[in-house]
C-alpha cells in the first residue's frame, strides 16, 4: 500500500508539470504562429537585405515583436518545466507575468493571451513546490537560452524599427550594437531613439536586460556555488587521520592554532553564529546541535582524535556520547569541565582526558604563591587523570 501511494504521488506531479509545460508551449505556440502568418516568408527571396527585409513587416503592432520573442522562449521553456527544473519554473513566471502586463494593464492589445498566460502564472505559482531540481547544465541552457532570445528580440526589433533612431539603424551590425549597449545600460548616446514607438522599444530591452541578464548570473552562480558546497563537503568527508574540535570556547581557539602550528590537519565543528570566531577558509562544519549526523560530516569515524570543548558541560556530554555511540572506543576523546561540580559525573564518560581548567589554574596559582615547583611531571599530574594523549 505505501508503494502504491509513493507511486501515486509522483504520477501525480509527473502530471502537473507535463500539465503546466503543455500550456506554456501552446501560449508560445498562440504568441509566435499568427505572427508568421501576417508576413509571406518567402518574400525575403525578393530582398537581397535581411534588414530591409525585418523592415517590410509593416503589419506587426508594437508590441507584436517582444511577443513573438517571448513565445520562441516559452517553447523552449517547456523542456525544463517539464523536467522539473526552478529555473525553468523561474523564467516560465517571470515571462507570464511579462505577458500579463503587455496585454492586460498596459496595451491590452490581445486580451484573450493575457488572461490565458495568467491562469498559467496562477497555477505555476501554487505548484512551485513540484520544481526543486538544480543543475548546472540546466541552468545554464535556459540562461543562454533566454540570453539569446532577449537579444534576438532586440536586434529584429531595432531593425525593424530603424528609421525611428537617430541615425537610421538600416544594418544588423549596428542593431546588434544597440542591443547591447541597452541590455547592458551603457547608453553611449550615439544612437537616439527619436519616436515613441522607439522610446517604448528601448525601455522595454533595457528592463529585460537587466532582469534577464541579472536574474541568469546570480541563478547560475548561486547553484555552482551550491555544487562547490557539495564538492568541498565530499572533500572533507574523505580527509583521515585528522582531529575534530567541536566547540567556539577560547580553548577550541587555542587548540585549533596550537594544532595547525604542528601542520596537522584539523576540522572544527560548531555552531553558525560561532564559526567568524574562528579564521575563514577554514575546515569548518556548523550544526546547531551537535549528534551523529554532524558527527559524520566531519568524517569522525577516520579522525585520530576529537576535542570536546564547548563551553557548555551538558552539550559536551552530548557530544561524547554521540561520539561513543558513533565510533565507539575506536577514538580518543579529549573533555571539558567548565563547572567543577559535574566533574565526577563527566568522569563517568571515561574520556582519554579530562580537563578542568578552574582546578589547573587555582593549584598552579597557589604553588606559585608557596614557592612551589613546577615541573612537566607535576603539570601532566594536574592536567591528566587518565591516559596521555599520544600524538
Amino acid at each position: 500500500m505505501k508503494r502504491d501511494a509513493i507511486y501515486k504521488y509522483i504520477r501525480s506531479v509527473e502530471l502537473a508539470r507535463a500539465l503546466l509545460a503543455v500550456l506554456i508551449l501552446m501560449d508560445g505556440l498562440w504568441m509566435v504562429v499568427p505572427l508568421l502568418f501576417k508576413q509571406n516568408v518567402r518574400a525575403l527571396e525578393h530582398h537581397l537585405d535581411f534588414a530591409k527585409w525585418i523592415q517590410s513587416f509593416d503589419a506587426l503592432r508594437l508590441l507584436d515583436i517582444p511577443q513573438f520573442a517571448i513565445g520562441i522562449l516559452f517553447i523552449i521553456l517547456a523542456f525544463p518545466v517539464y523536467r522539473g527544473l526552478r529555473i525553468g519554473w523561474l523564467f516560465s513566471s517571470f515571462m507570464l507575468f511579462i505577458v500579463v502586463l503587455m496585454n492586460l494593464l498596459l496595451a491590452r492589445e490581445n486580451v484573450m493571451i493575457g488572461t490565458f498566460s495568467l491562469i498559467l502564472l496562477i497555477y505555476a505559482l501554487v505548484n512551485w513546490k513540484l520544481f526543486h531540481r538544480h543543475s548546472i547544465s540546466g541552468a545554464g541552457f535556459v540562461a543562454i537560452v533566454s540570453l539569446a532570445a532577449l537579444l534576438g528580440f532586440s536586434v529584429f526589433g531595432t531593425l525593424y524599427l530603424g528609421t525611428h533612431f537617430q541615425p537610421h539603424v538600416t544594418d544588423i551590425s549596428s542593431a546588434f550594437y544597440f542591443a547591447l549597449v541597452c541590455m547592458t545600460t551603457v547608453g553611449f548616446g550615439d544612437i537616439v531613439p527619436i519616436s515613441v514607438e522607439a522610446r517604448l522599444f528601448t525601455v522595454s530591452i533595457v528592463i529585460l536586460g537587466i532582469t534577464m541578464f541579472t536574474t541568469s548570473i546570480v541563478y547560475v552562480l548561486g547553484v555552482f556555488a551550491k555544487d562547490t558546497r557539495a564538492i568541498v563537503g565530499k572533500r572533507l568527508f574523505r580527509m583521515k587521520d585528522h582531529y575534530v574540535i567541536v566547540g567556539a570556547s577560547p580553548l577550541s581557539l587555542h587548540t585549533y592554532y596550537g594544532l595547525r602550528k604542528r601542520d596537522l590537519n584539523v576540522m572544527v565543528l560548531c555552531r553558525e553564529a560561532e564559526k567568524d570566531r574562528y579564521p575563514a577558509g577554514i575546515n569548518i562544519v556548523t550544526a546547531e546541535q551537535v549528534n551523529k549526523e554532524s558527527l559524520n560530516k566531519v568524517n569522525l569515524s577516520s579522525a585520530k582524535a576529537v576535542f570536546v570543548l564547548g563551553n557548555s558541560d551538558a552539550e559536551n556530554i552530548l557530544t561524547v556520547l554521540a561520539a561513543k555511540e558513533l565510533v565507539g572506543a575506536n577514538i580518543k576523546s579529549i573533555l571539558l569541565v567548565n563547572d567543577d561540580q559535574n566533574y565526577d559525573n563527566m568522569k563517568l564518560l571515561h574520556p582519554d582526558l579530562l580537563i578542568s581548567l578552574s582546578t589547573l589554574g587555582s593549584e598552579v596559582l597557589l604553588k606559585m604563591l608557596f614557592g612551589e615547583s613546577i615541573d612537566n611531571q607535576i603539570m601532566e599530574n594536574l592536567l591528566f587523570s587518565n591516559n596521555i594523549l599520544e600524538s
